[in-house]
């Protein structure tokens, strides 16, 4: 062996860590230059275990005449020629392969097709070959006298007269002349347990059992190649089998397979044999002339077994698998669904005029800066329809994560929708529910109802890309308390790692994270960290380390080594969520031993989990990567991101026993089951604040209720005008949060002065106000599925004004909202739907159906109660939301045209995964003796409550009550009167215990 090639050449005037090699390591450096002298090891993997360097030129020599220690580490230097020819020099894989051999006559090529088992002997070149179906440049076949070998890494070197030569996979071959020859009574076929070929591609399959006894056997003439498979256009495999018949012609002789369980050649003399000669191109991929069985094989039109993408070529060795179905909705003229979209709430046709010109997509990708009012993929993907009509709505879920095209057209007896998916089975479920809310309940139960939130995360939370340091994470924590403006929890951006490298914190910026958590825990308040799916390829990262180490990384094409992009980090590869061993390992990551520097305060955001992948086909994971039991990236797409969330909320669970909280960018049907989701990277923009309502509508229709926007907008610099209307409306998100780019401008609530400052703190107390009837929403999606966030046609569905209308909506079935999305309005034109209405804030009465006029002041974003409902509020100012859990409740009645009204309140301690609870349900009657308000107490276990109610407010009744009084008691209650609006102070009733007043 030479190992001159690979001596380092000094350049001038450098030092040893400064270096450039020769041969296959030119222009390469040297890092990490050993400081003592060599370290031997008695085995191969201890050495390899300490050889953690990060170049071509430290790794480990093998020295055999150093009898106990033949092993040695080296650096540097040190990786000189020495004098025997048997040393071989390899390198701990820094890509994903398993080693690299330096030594002749390897020099500088990649191991890709590692071999798991020791080395087998074949009789023939062509079995060999034919076993060994993942090759690369240093792995392949040894060759001595008539046997052969599979060998791989250091087994490849020259030894005892072997004759190493080297087989490249996966290269176009060239034309060939092949005999079909049809087999007939060939008992032993169902005994083959070994890989097989598909037509299209010499990569390996599974083990694959035939259930027929009929078969082709296709003879090559260039190398004697025998290959059994199916009859053409059947199933794709291949089988090599071999025949003393010295051609085609000769249908007679000893007839043999190939057993992969013994790996032996069995006869079988009892096959009869018909022959036809067709000519296919490589391994029958193509059939290039006209021949009795041309139209039964694949067709190789373009793009069916490959194809080319923005410089990517997705290889599909499974070939085209497309599936679809037209549904079609009766008598219906509207259909809702498809999250996620930047487009109206109603879907629009896609064939015809007046709508879009392409299909819906769904294919989750991380879009920047989105366009709007467009059918293009964003970063989450539900395909679900439900369509509503005067005959009742009904729904339709195809379950496929596969990409998905979806035209909406209409048909001669209703709405027809058509879905195409690249891959996968027909899986479609039709939901009969009849009403909105039972459509819905029935979806839910097949894909998962909402989790239950802690309290907490339905509060306000601060966000930006990025706080920098543990000085800024406590200024503006000081902020909002200058300011006495609310927020629970403050998040932390991928610049509070150490390199991009998750689960681990800068320890120049946050030196001491335990210490700063535990100042905002002090408070009552929380923390969020972002922790992304892709992992930086980093030899001293502890997560790479044991990903490399257990397998547990999605697999390129060739299903030997991980699938490597490029992301946050730089090279990066991804774990593997569909693995129970990933999910295992991940939930594990989350452990207060695991996690250091985290506390019981600090909760996840999975951010960049389409997934995303900077240099990779539409900015994500090519469709041939494989997972798990290789099951091809291109099936499950659009399940990973829900994958690595549910890896998350379980890896929070176990660590705090309590209830988890997971943000998302990327979703799939079932995803609500862990956590909540937002809109991705929108822009500070109006026509973006406008189009955030029906994007989320959306997102409730689609069973997801856990949902919001960016408020503010995440790219660009919004003026206080726009982030005040932006903050009056995320209020009434189900999900409030606030965050801007990295590039963007400070953005903090009180940045813009007086009288902004004053307006965004308003609009932020709101959402505190409202904390007990939002609890009861999410409480009511985790039983129900109920949108928390509803359009309109959910509420009213016989009144056919508002089954395309997403401009305004309802927060459950009590409030009313009219989003201010016009820049300079003061006033906005309001769609009330049948019954009495009150303005929010005057209590001013409306009656619908109508459409009004409305004054919308800047401060003031127009909200009304709806007659008829029953709403709980806690109206004491606090900082957030821990500190208003023992503070009393207002109780405010809104009756409607025959002075009723119903409401209700779920209790529970708004932390515990299981824990005992308390549901009042309120009720405003009337009798003979006057109106009444009485609850009603359905209890869950022991739940117990101290809290109060301080003030119950009553609008609208068209009679004056001068008297109330508590039944069962003797004394009255302080009763105050202004026109239509009745209010009792201090009635001091406890919340969760049944009592009647009885007005006079």
């Amino acid at each position: 062996m030479n190992f001159e090639a690979y001596r380092p050449k000094p350049t001038e005037g450098s030092s040893c860590d400064k270096s450039t090699f020769t041969g296959p390591h030119a222009n390469k450096f040297l890092s990490d230059c050993p400081s003592g002298g060599c370290l031997t090891f008695a085995a191969l993997n201890e050495a390899l275990d300490s050889c953690e360097v990060k170049s071509d030129c430290g790794g480990v020599v093998m020295r055999p005449e150093n009898g106990d220690l033949p092993f040695e580490l080296r650096k540097g230097s040190q990786l000189q020629e020495s004098p025997t020819k048997e040393h071989a020099y390899i390198k701990k894989c820094l890509t994903g392969c398993k080693y690299v051999a330096f030594s002749a006559p390897h020099g500088g090529k990649t191991l890709n097709g590692c071999l798991e088992d020791s080395c087998k002997s074949y009789n023939t070149l062509s079995a060999a070959q034919f076993v060994c179906s993942k090759l690369s440049d240093c792995s392949g076949i040894v060759a001595k006298d008539n046997t052969y070998q599979l060998r791989t890494g250091l087994e490849l070197q020259d030894e005892e007269g072997w004759l190493t030569f080297l087989k490249v996979c996966s290269q176009e071959e060239p034309t060939r002349k092949v005999v079909a020859v049809r087999v007939s009574g060939h008992t032993g076929i169902h005994s083959f347990r070994m890989g097989m070929y598909k037509i299209a591609s010499t990569g390996e399959r599974n083990v694959y059992k035939h259930e027929s006894d009929n078969y082709f056997l296709y003879y090559s003439a260039e190398d004697a190649a025998w290959a059994l498979g199916p009859k053409p256009g059947d199933s794709n495999v291949w089988i090599y089998l071999k025949s003393e018949a010295a051609s085609p012609d000769q249908t007679e002789g000893s007839w043999s397979y190939y057993d992969g369980d013994s790996e032996s050649w069995i006869e079988d003399a009892g096959m009869s044999i018909e022959a036809e000669e067709v000519e296919l191109q490589g391994v029958g991929t193509q059939i290039k002339q006209e021949s009795p069985i041309q139209e039964k094989f694949p067709p190789s039109e373009e793009g069916m077994w490959e194809e080319s993408f923005g410089g990517h070529r997705d290889t599909k060795p499974r070939g085209p698998a497309a599936v679809g179905m037209d549904v079609t909705y009766e008598a219906s003229s509207h259909v809702y669904g498809l999250a996620e979209h930047a487009s109206p709430m109603a879907l629009k046709n896609t064939v015809g005029s007046g709508g879009y010109s392409d299909p819906y997509r769904l294919y989750n990708l991380d879009v920047f800066e989105y366009e709007l009012d467009v059918p293009m993929a964003l970063y989450g993907a539900i395909p679900f329809i439900t369509s509503h009509s005067e005959r009742g709505t009904v729904g339709a879920f195809w379950l496929n994560s596969a990409e998905t095209f979806v035209d909406i057209k209409d048909g001669a007896r209703g709405k027809v929708s058509h879905w195409i998916s690249e891959s996968g089975s027909i899986d479609l479920f039709l939901l009969l529910g009849g009403t909105p809310q039972g459509v819905i309940r029935e979806y839910s139960r097949l894909t998962g109802f909402q989790a239950l939130p802690q309290k907490f995360s339905l509060a306000y939370h601060q966000c930006r890309w990025n706080y920098k340091d543990e000085a800024d994470v406590k200024a503006v924590d000081n902020g909002f308390d200058e300011h006495d403006i609310p927020y629970d929890t403050l998040w932390l951006d991928i610049e509070h790692t150490d390199g991009k490298k998750y689960f681990t914190w800068d320890s120049t910026l946050f030196p001491d994270p335990q210490r700063m958590q535990e100042r905002l825990k002090a408070k009552g308040r929380k923390m969020v960290t972002i922790i992304d799916p892709h992992i930086k390829r980093d030899n001293g990262y502890h997560v790479h380390k044991d990903a490399e180490a257990q397998g547990l990384y999605v697999k390129d094409a060739s299903g030997s080594k991980p699938y490597e992009g490029w992301c946050w980090p730089g090279s990066v590869s991804y774990l593997d969520f569909f693995n129970p061993k990933t999910l295992a390992y991940w939930r594990d990551k989350f452990s207060f031993e695991e996690y250091k520097g985290s506390t019981d305060i600090l909760y996840t955001w999975n951010d960049m989990n389409e997934p995303s992948v900077f240099n990779g086909p539409e900015v994500t994971m090519k469709k041939d990567a494989l997972h798990w039991e290789n099951v091809e990236h291109r099936d499950v797409h659009n399940l990973y991101g829900m994958q690595v969330a549910k890896g998350t909320w379980h890896g929070q669970a176990k660590r705090l026993s309590k209830r988890p909280f997971v943000l998302t960018r990327s979703f799939f049907a079932g995803s609500q089951r862990f956590g909540a989701m937002w809109t991705g990277d929108n822009k500070a923009e109006w026509s973006h604040l406008r189009d955030s309502i029906p994007m989320l509508l959306t997102m409730g229709i689609c069973g997801f209720p856990f949902s919001g926007a960016d408020v503010g907008g995440f790219f660009g610099d919004p003026d206080a005008e726009l982030l005040l209307r932006w903050y009056q409306v995320g209020a009434f998100y189900p999900f409030f949060r606030g965050h801007g780019h990295i590039d963007t401008k400070r953005r903090e609530p009180w940045l813009f002065g007086e009288p902004w400052t004053t307006r965004i703190r308003d609009a932020i107390r709101t959402r505190y106000r409202l904390l007990p009837y939002v609890y009861t929403l999410f409480y009511e999606a985790s039983t129900h599925g109920s949108p928390v966030m509803r359009p309109l046609w959910m509420e009213f569905p016989n009144d056919a004004s508002v089954w395309a209308l997403d401009n305004e909506f309802m927060l459950g079935d009590t409030i009313l909202v009219k989003p201010v999305t016009q820049q300079g309005a003061n006033t906005a034109s309001v769609y009330f739907p049948d019954g009495l209405w009150y303005d929010f804030q005057t209590f001013h009465k409306f009656t619908g159906p109508k459409t009004a006029t409305v004054k919308a002041p800047i401060e003031k974003i127009p909200t009304y109660l709806k007659g008829g409902a029953i709403l709980t509020t806690k109206e004491r100012a606090r900082r957030n939301s821990v500190l208003m859990e023992n503070d009393p409740y207002t109780i405010i009645v809104a009756v409607d045209k025959d002075g009723l009204a119903t409401g209700s309140i779920f209790l529970d301690d708004g932390v515990s995964l299981k824990s005992d609870s308390v549901l009042v349900k309120l009720e405003f009657g009337r009798d003979t003796e006057g109106s009444w308000l009485q609850t009603k107490v359905e209890k869950n276990g022991e739940y117990t409550t101290s809290n109060t109610v301080e003030r119950i407010v009553i609008v609208g009744l068209s009679s004056k009550s001068s008297k109330a009084r508590i039944a069962g008691k003797d004394e009255s209650l302080e009763v105050e009167q202004s026109q239509s609006v009745i209010t009792i102070r201090k009635p001091d009733l406890p919340i969760a215990s049944e009592w009647r007043i009885q007005f006079s």
